[in-house]
């Protein structure tokens, strides 16, 4: 972990590196600008200890342009994160890591798709990358009855729940509002959040308990770990087809 040594780090040896990636953005009245960086190195963590790969810390600034209107939202622009992405990337392929598991804790990061594509274009099967969004976690959270709202996508009823396990002096639930606009998610091409969400925030966030906060976390970082296997074990198995790996 990025808490080593570096001969600790080359005793281990380990050929997994976890990279967390968040964002500093608004997250409504009652949650930290933190939030995506916050649960994306708590994930990161759990995942490490089911795994012992090397966790690097958490990015904090990604792309969010789509949270545009209040002060506190920090980003750069696309074509930057995918080539400060790439360099990471390759540094960790020169050191000898073999693979590597991106944990996207922000939902509008969506230049991650030709980072990762990319990178496995190019690279495979001698190097390979895979993306766990953790958006994907709040379906199989409803599915499995852990959390209860159906619209969230943002600073609602599974981000606060995992902000009052990670950080609840953070959490100003007196000042929880739910929102849920009639909107699709695509509109924020065309307009940032606060269009569609006055108060910035889209989900049911007065549903929100540490204890759901504890069972989303956990899932989070099963499923990140889960979905890595199949993904690493499917660019394992591919046999060369004409000139390509790929």
């Amino acid at each position: 972990m990025y808490w080593n040594t570096a001969d600790e780090i080359m005793i281990s040896d380990p050929e997994l590196a976890i990279l967390p990636v968040g964002s500093i953005e608004q997250h409504g009245p009652h949650l930290p600008v933190m939030t995506d960086w916050a649960i994306g190195a708590e994930v990161g963590r759990r995942v490490q200890a089911l795994t012992k790969g090397f966790l690097l810390p958490a990015l904090p600034i990604s792309t969010c342009r789509e949270q545009m209107g209040k002060k506190g939202s920090v980003w750069m622009e696309p074509p930057t994160f995918y080539h400060m992405m790439t360099d990471i990337l390759l540094s960790l392929k020169t050191q000898g890591f073999r693979k590597v598991l991106i944990i996207q804790a922000h939902g509008g990061i969506f230049t991650m798709i030709p980072v990762v594509r990319d990178a496995n274009a190019k690279y495979n099967p001698d190097f390979m990358v895979f993306n766990f969004d953790l958006m994907m976690v709040s379906s199989t959270c409803r599915e499995e009855g852990i959390l209860e709202c159906s619209g969230e996508i943002h600073a609602g009823e599974g981000e606060t729940s995992q902000m009052l396990v990670i950080a609840p002096e953070t959490v100003h639930m007196e000042l929880a509002c739910d929102y849920i606009p009639d909107t699709p998610r695509s509109y924020l091409s065309y307009g940032a959040v606060l269009r569609f969400c006055p108060e910035g925030v889209w989900g049911t966030p007065t549903l929100a308990t540490a204890e759901k906060g504890e069972q989303v976390l956990k899932r989070a970082a099963e499923m990140a770990v889960e979905e890595m296997k199949k993904a690493f074990a499917f660019m394992e198995s591919k046999e060369k087809l004409n000139y390509s790996y790929f």
